[in-house]
């Protein structure tokens, strides 16, 4: 009977040892295949900026050619469309991000995170599936400092997320590209039902990943820097 009871344990434990070699392998499949589309759709994304950024470039020389052709006509047509306030030339400011489609999927812009090494894309919202490919936008805006951003735990995603330290620098280069900085001000474990701490926490970005257990989520609460010096940068 004991040596019956023996070998029932030996092969419970060798079918937990087995599920847990497919566990980790499933794992590390699912964070090369997020690793590769990351990588992918960071250079579209970069590729779709430097176009448009060579596009103005080419626009504003063709607009300063006008003016300095036709420089009175065009400073009274700008007079004639002036706002009279400064109230109403804020209030046509619109906190929509742009958004550029690439595989059928919306992203706002990459994140940049220079003490973790990362770089990665950020898709327009979120859903579990999307979250295999590359971080989302829960909540927010950078243009209303109330930005949301979940990621998975993955290696080549927001496995360190825990390491970063007070003062760590966060970029942010939307697809307009504006680039905003952050800075990490704290670090929290929260329970999974603490949505209102995350979507209402009065910091302008906060990233957050489940910690490997599934029980908790590591929360990264961050405020913008208003100025970035190159120094600050090259510490990062």
């Amino acid at each position: 009977m004991n040596k019956r009871i023996g070998i029932i344990m030996i092969l419970i434990g060798a079918v937990l040892i087995f599920s847990a070699l497919l566990l980790f392998a499933y794992n590390a499949y699912e964070n090369q295949k997020a690793e590769e589309a990351a990588k992918n759709v960071l250079a579209d994304l970069q590729s779709i900026l430097e176009e448009r950024s060579a596009q103005n470039e080419t626009t504003k020389a063709a607009e300063t050619d006008i003016f300095d052709e036709n420089s009175h006509e065009t400073e009274t047509a700008a007079t004639e469309t002036m706002p009279e306030t400064i109230e109403q030339a804020s209030g046509e400011t619109s906190s929509e991000m742009s958004v550029v489609e690439i595989d059928g999927n919306g992203y706002i812009g990459f994140i940049t995170i220079h003490a973790l090494g990362v770089e990665l894309p950020v898709m327009d919202d979120w859903s579990y599936e999307k979250l295999k490919i590359a971080p989302c936008r829960q909540f927010g805006s950078t243009k209303t400092d109330d930005l949301v951003i979940a990621a998975h735990n993955y290696r080549a995603q927001f496995a360190d997320l825990y390491k970063l330290q007070k003062g760590a620098v966060i970029v942010f280069t939307d697809m307009d590209n504006v680039i905003t900085h952050y800075t990490v001000e704290t670090t929290n474990y929260l329970n999974p039902e603490a949505v209102e701490k995350v979507q209402n926490s009065k910091y302008d970005l906060v990233l957050y990943t489940c910690t490997y257990s599934g029980d908790t989520r590591v929360a990264v609460f961050c405020d913008r820097m208003e100025s970035m010096t190159k120094d600050v940068l090259n510490k990062e």
